[in-house]
């Protein structure tokens, strides 16, 4: 009888997995990571060295790079937009930087890559459901 539950449990966790729509959809189709200590939604590495500045896709509810690698110390201007249905956030404590973006919006800020390691940023409002991601030295 328990393995009977156990497939039932299975089979019931993969028919909610394929419902589609939810905020979970966007860490399925590019899988999880954990950068900087935080699970993340990965879409995708970006280098930024030796660029002024970068495209930074918030959407729901991933970043787009999930982790943006560059030159230590230097600094670059992140172009963030708001893909997404929901209002977000680029919270990167590190750098004191909290800034919301509403649906289909755009903001500006400026971070700056740490001398050594990952440093991470998240959304405040869906940190919870992978949106977050790193900034890394190269």
């Amino acid at each position: 009888m328990p393995r009977t539950l156990a497939v039932l449990v299975a089979v019931l966790a993969l028919a909610a997995a394929g419902c589609g729509g939810g905020s979970n959809e966007s860490a399925e189709e590019g899988g999880t990571t954990t950068v900087a200590g935080v699970a993340a939604a990965d879409h995708g590495t970006k280098d930024a060295s030796g660029m002024e500045e970068l495209d930074v896709e918030l959407d729901d509810d991933y970043f787009e790079p999930t982790v943006i690698t560059g030159t230590p110390g230097e600094s670059v201007k992140l172009e963030l937009e708001n893909e997404g249905g929901d209002e977000h956030n680029f919270t990167l404590e590190s750098q004191n930087l909290d800034q919301d973006v509403e649906a289909g919006e755009k903001a500006e800020v400026t971070v700056t890559i740490p001398q050594s390691g990952q440093v991470s940023f998240y959304c405040k409002y869906h940190k919870q459901l992978g949106m977050a991601g790193a900034l890394a030295a190269s």
